[in-house]
């Protein structure tokens, strides 16, 4: 948590964390314990816990995490969700966890998984989060880009102008990628894993600034805990000096809105 003289004390959400890996076997109520002392170590005020998209996962199936952290107001869940794996099956789950308000929000894996971010078997995905309102989260930049370039994002979009799609990390290290699509006012950015390598955060920072700048309502804090440092994370993004109104927007306001969480629980 940063503090500093005549600043107030920053309200963070971490808008993309997972349950911890640890060599041996370490029950999902443990790695649930793990997170939520993170959380408190940090001051983070709440967070959005993204599950896997494959049935068995050391960071938790959906099934894992909707359960585990049903109960948890400071916790919001993502649902994983493969076109390769039970789909059908899978579908119905997560439509049903969103009823029961189990689920904020869905997450595709594209580069991951060996499918395009506009591949035709994801229209289901994008015709129902298009018409209940709930974000699509999707994997982006590092190894296999190319599978969820930002062409697709646009493709997307075009097809699903209401729809919310959130681009995990940002292309990242391209992170000029997500200016060509802030045109699009449902064009989510999320921070996640953009400081994972400092080295590389000097040389990209000018142009994570520019798009904050940019599209302010629309850029969100996460730190890829699990895979990624949160204290770095935390670190990076407010030594970024943005005024404090736009640092507001991206540490807490805009992921409140985008996943309709609720102001009182802060």
């Amino acid at each position: 948590m940063f503090s500093g003289q005549n600043k107030k004390e920053q309200i963070i959400i971490d808008a993309h964390m997972h349950l911890p890996v640890y060599e041996g076997a370490v029950l999902l109520e443990e790695k649930k314990e793990k997170l939520l002392q993170k959380l408190k170590q940090n001051k983070i005020a709440k967070c959005v816990v993204i599950s896997d998209s494959t049935l068995e996962s050391e960071i938790g199936s959906m099934d894992d995490c909707a359960e585990l952290f049903a109960h948890t107001n400071q916790v919001s869940v993502v649902g994983g969700i493969s076109p390769f794996i039970a789909f059908a099956q899978q579908f119905l789950k997560l439509k049903d966890y969103i009823a029961q308000k189990k689920l904020v929000g869905i997450k595709l894996f594209p580069g991951f998984e060996e499918y395009n971010l506009s591949d035709n078997s994801l229209q289901p995905i994008y015709e129902f989060a298009e018409n209940a309102n709930i974000p699509v989260l999707f994997h982006s930049g590092w190894e296999n880009s190319q599978y969820a370039a930002w062409e697709d994002a646009a493709k997307v979009l075009e097809q699903y102008p209401k729809l919310k799609l959130v681009c995990c990390h940002c292309f990242y290290p391209k992170i000029s990628d997500c200016l060509k699509l802030t045109s699009y006012p449902n064009m989510f950015f999320e921070l996640s894993s953009v400081a994972d390598d400092l080295s590389v955060f000097d040389r990209i920072k000018k142009d994570i600034v520019n798009l904050i700048k940019t599209a302010p309502d629309r850029v969100i804090f996460g730190s890829d805990y699990g895979s990624c440092n949160l204290e770095q994370h935390i670190q990076a993004i407010a030594e970024l000096e943005l005024d404090a109104d736009i640092s507001d927007k991206v540490f807490y306001q805009n992921a409140m809105k985008l996943y309709q969480l609720k102001e009182e629980e802060l």
